[in-house]
């Protein structure tokens, strides 16, 4: 006989209820629920048999209800990404078209005359579809644009306008946070780009700092040298790493802070090099306070992005600056662990010490 999963979640409200007995496609999504006797969890719109009210719990996302131990149903599929809004997609096709033709990003007002939405609707749904607004999107696609041509070859100022940009000056105030470098220094795979690495042990283990002319690029954690070395080449394929296990100081006083409960130290800089989203939310995991922490969902919905979760969860997986940029303080939406680039061990002696510390402070 299958064991049936404990009755985790919650009781739906009257609103969650009637949207699942209705098959309401409207809010897959919002939330799932699962039947305690079958054991299986669904999205609102699936057509099976409506379950008894007493018997249903609601869970934020599908990782929740699978860590409950529900299993996913066979019929609605809710462990699959749901299938991209056709509105939606007719709204970012308009954008790809124009700027493949080499014309200019349509407006919010024409994107959502072709979406039959309202602009507004059409900005939060797009954003919370694919994890950036219209504007944004647009810039992405010109990005990627972008680094094809420098990657080909094309001269800096061709590649930018054969992009769409219109003006290089826009590329280079914004060239840190797209390319990680600049236009140039991209064109040549990243050469030019020199990071002083620092290896030392500190309460973490073996630790490594690797920091370039702007701030900090990388703070690791491992059992041995290579391996972390290894680790940093794969982010850095093209940079020159210079080794020198005496720099790093303000990196390795900024972990000690924090890892002892004080604050950050002023002035410092980090070298953040990611995707816009991964910025938005690396940025988000830093205004989190020591000693509390954040699911996946609660940092989605602050960037205004309440089905962005697995993504954030993507986001906080490729960071490469450990405790500085506090992906540890982020959690499953289940307020379980979720997962560590440096090991589950790490984060929750992170978390531990950080809400002792906190408290013992406030003593």
């Amino acid at each position: 006989m299958t064991k049936t999963p404990a009755k985790s979640g919650r009781v739906p409200t009257d609103a969650e209820f009637a949207a699942l007995r209705g098959n309401d496609a409207a809010t897959d999504g919002r939330f799932f629920y699962a039947v305690a006797t079958t054991g299986v969890f669904c999205k609102p719109s699936c057509v099976s048999r409506a379950p008894k009210r007493e018997n249903v719990r609601i869970f934020a996302d599908a990782a929740a209800a699978e860590a409950a131990g529900f299993r996913p149903c066979k019929r609605c599929r809710p462990d699959r990404a749901p299938a991209a809004d056709a509105r939606l997609e007719r709204a970012r096709s308009l954008i790809e078209q124009r700027l493949a033709a080499g014309e200019s990003a349509p407006t919010l007002a024409q994107l959502a005359a072709v979406a039959h939405m309202g602009a507004t609707h059409l900005q939060r749904r797009f954003a919370a579809a694919y994890g950036l607004s219209p504007r944004a999107y647009a810039d992405a696609q010109r990005v990627k644009t972008l680094k094809q041509e420098l990657r080909k070859g094309s001269g800096v100022s061709d590649a930018i306008y054969g992009a769409g940009f219109g003006a290089t000056s826009r590329v280079y105030e914004k060239a840190d946070r797209w390319l990680g470098m600049t236009p140039a220094d991209y064109r040549r795979g990243g050469e030019g780009l020199t990071l002083t690495v620092a290896i030392r042990r500190s309460p973490m283990g073996l630790t490594l700092v690797a920091e370039s002319p702007r701030g900090i690029a990388a703070l690791l954690f491992g059992e041995r040298e290579k391996a972390m070395l290894d680790e940093l080449r794969g982010e850095f394929p093209a940079a020159e790493i210079r080794r020198d296990d005496g720099a790093g100081d303000a990196a390795y006083t900024a972990l000690d802070a924090v890892l002892q409960g004080r604050p950050l130290p002023r002035g410092l800089h980090l070298d953040l090099r990611g995707t816009p989203f991964q910025i938005r939310v690396w940025t988000a995991l830093q205004m989190i306070p020591a000693g509390e922490t954040r699911t996946y969902q609660e940092i989605a919905r602050a960037l205004g992005m309440p089905t962005a979760a697995r993504a954030v969860g993507s986001a906080c997986g490729r960071n490469i600056i450990g405790v500085l940029v506090p992906c540890h303080r982020a959690l499953r939406s289940d307020g379980g662990l979720g997962g560590y680039r440096w090991g589950l061990n790490r984060k929750e002696k992170l978390i531990d010490g950080e809400a002792a510390a906190t408290e013992a402070a406030a003593e």
